[in-house]
């Protein structure tokens, strides 16, 4: 008979809380966090890399599938200041980032080893004095070329 007791108590317990309502989760998409980045840039016919200082930005939005919401904004940044400051046209540029300070800057050590240990490549850092990533303001598109 405690069996039959102790079986229909436990038999109950998994009803109830088949029916009880789940716990929500707070979403953690889509909220502003701080973000750790740097970019590097490259002309595929030229031998010279472009690399910047790991800055952080705030408030910057991460997707629900982990990546940063309109990438491409922070890309173009840099793009524009290559080709207006220096004059480097034809350059592919990527920005690499993370929210924990130590993995963006282990992945800037390994980048940045990459490009120096190439004797075919020419290495260039640009320092926060003269280019910092700016955080994206407002709802941002891309311009169509036709």
């Amino acid at each position: 008979m405690n069996k039959l007791k102790y079986l229909l108590g436990l038999i109950s317990i998994v009803l109830l809380s088949s029916f009880m309502p789940a716990k929500e989760k707070k979403d953690k998409a889509n909220e502003p966090k701080r973000v750790y980045m740097y970019g590097v840039s490259i002309d595929f016919n030229d031998s010279i890399v472009y690399i910047t200082d790991v800055q952080h930005l705030d408030d910057v939005i991460i997707n629900s599938d982990g990546s940063l919401f309109n990438y491409v904004y922070y890309s173009l940044q840099l793009k524009t200041y290559l080709e207006g400051t220096l004059g480097e046209t034809n350059q592919t540029c990527a920005v690499i980032y993370s929210e924990k300070k130590k993995k963006a800057e282990k992945r800037f050590v390994k980048t940045r080893k990459k490009y120096l240990s190439d004797k075919g490549k020419t290495l260039h850092q640009i320092g926060t004095d003269v280019f910092v990533f700016k955080k994206q303001e407002g709802e941002f598109e891309m311009e169509k070329t036709a």
